[in-house]
């Protein structure tokens, strides 16, 4: 989810960078205005008398300068690999897509020709000044601290003295978002700790290693290992959907998306089997977020009846906060209207037998446990509608993967785990496939197809299709 993080930071320096323009435009005009006072030799060869420059007569020309301005910052690389940057690459990269931005608006003046000719000092003088001022702003948002969100946990493969320099290089930049959660040592080396590291476990070790922590990406030092070592720790990341990264020397791993990256110097391939456009999981997120907002205003009515009726059935609580599994095995509380006994938790055991689903998981069409308004808001799903609130707060998505309880992904076998590599959602292919009429193999393999094949255009189809299978009850329990 690192390259989230990173389309969400493209996205917002996109706005500082249309904010900052306007204002340096605004304030150059400003200051040319006064200066055109007392200074009345031009600079560049021409009039010998400065044009008189106002805010007034040079705004017009704002209508150009943003979408061109923001147009060469795009094309010249002003976005890409943005906190690995060092700063003297990183201006003198705003300097080139200000000369871009300049040539480009006088060739889009000299085809418009406005009745009042801009003025050359004011141009040149306000591509200067838009140099600096993005420069600064951008390093204002890109040296913040990176939040908890935004902290990706990575484990570096290799010896110690192939491990040690790139270590360096993540401990020094904090900015970058990534905490180094271990080190996996060759198996023929002796560590328990590389460059202040502590070592997690031995190569042979790592599918262990990735099992019980939660890792985002594995990043694989040196330029030694052979082909066999590189493909079972690529089908081991591959398994668990966490993103494979190595130095770039290496290619030919047969992995689902490959992605060229820079640390600082450091060239890296990244191999992920999760969904990599960025940009997409980006405008994803901001569908959950307005959805969400709309779902819980909306339906506060709803939610008032709901719980007025559990209330007056057994003075019971409203709500069952559960802890459930979500990205990478990330425990969070999944909040539901509770349609079952108070003490439900506690009897599911003496009902373990009857279990009518295959798998790990537990379902029962006739559970003596379900309330009678829990049958009715169970059949209708009204129960499931508190969860648009873990929705709103990040932990889920609308649409995704159903997140398991946490007893349920002990039971998964390898290849299952993959599932919990995408954020957790309301719906999914599942839910409109029949639900709890689908055996769990085949669910898992509904949870993986969409994860393979996902897309902003899927996630609205399946939304348009839970509407009808809700209001059927497909499956439903």
């Amino acid at each position: 989810m690192q390259r989230v993080h990173a389309a969400t930071m493209r996205w917002s320096l996109r706005l500082v960078d249309t904010a900052v323009i306007a204002s340096t435009f605004v304030l150059t005009a400003l200051l040319r205005q006064s200066i055109g006072m007392f200074w009345k030799i031009d600079i560049v060869p021409g009039p010998p008398i400065l044009q008189a420059v106002t805010l007034q007569n040079q705004l017009h020309l704002i209508v150009l300068i943003v979408p061109v301005w923001l147009l060469s910052l795009h094309v010249g690389g002003a976005y890409v690999e943005l906190r690995r940057v060092r700063s003297d690459l990183l201006f003198i990269r705003l300097l080139r897509a200000v000369g871009m931005a300049v040539l480009l608006l006088l060739g889009l003046l000299f085809i418009v020709q406005p009745a009042l000719p801009p003025s050359r000092t004011f141009l040149v003088s306000f591509a200067a000044m838009s140099a600096v001022t993005l420069f600064l702003a951008r390093r204002w948002m890109l040296r913040r601290p990176a939040t908890r969100d935004e902290v990706s946990n990575i484990l570096v493969i290799g010896s110690a003295v192939e491990a040690e320099p790139f270590l360096a290089t993540l401990m020094r930049r904090p900015d970058w978002g990534v905490r180094v959660a271990g080190v996996i040592r060759p198996d023929d080396e002796e560590a328990t700790s590389i460059g202040g590291v502590k070592v997690l476990g031995t190569l042979s070790q790592l599918p262990s290693v990735l099992d019980r922590e939660p890792i985002g990406q594995v990043f694989m030092t040196g330029r030694a290992w052979d082909t066999a070592t590189l493909r079972r720790v690529a089908d081991a990341c591959e398994e668990l959907g966490i993103t494979f990264s190595m130095d770039a020397n290496f290619l030919g791993l047969s992995v689902s998306q490959a992605d060229v990256q820079d640390f600082e110097g450091w060239s890296v391939l990244s191999f992920s089997s999760t969904p990599t456009n960025a940009d997409a999981l980006v405008i994803k997120r901001v569908m959950d977020l307005v959805g969400a907002a709309v779902a819980l205003v909306l339906l506060t009515p709803v939610f008032l009846l709901t719980a007025l009726a559990i209330k007056l059935e057994d003075g019971g609580p409203v709500l069952f906060a559960q802890e459930r599994s979500g990205l990478f095995g990330r425990k969070f509380s999944m909040y539901k209207f509770r349609s079952m006994v108070i003490d439900a938790e506690a009897r599911k055991a003496e009902l373990e037998k009857l279990n009518e689903m295959s798998g790990p998981v537990f379902k029962m069409a006739r559970d003596p446990r379900i309330t009678r308004v829990g049958a009715l808001i169970r059949k209708t799903s009204i129960d499931e509608l508190p969860q648009f609130w873990n929705v709103f707060r990040g932990e889920m998505s609308l649409v995704g993967p159903r997140p398991p309880i946490p007893a349920e992904v002990v039971k998964y076998e390898r290849w299952q785990m993959r599932r919990l590599s995408m954020k957790p959602g309301l719906t999914c292919i599942w839910q409109v496939s029949g639900r709890n009429h689908v055996d769990f193999e085949t669910w898992m393999k509904l949870d993986l197809q969409y994860i393979d094949s996902w897309s902003l255009f899927l996630d609205l189809k399946l939304l348009v299709r839970t509407v009808p299978a809700v209001l059927l009850g497909s499956g439903a329990r």
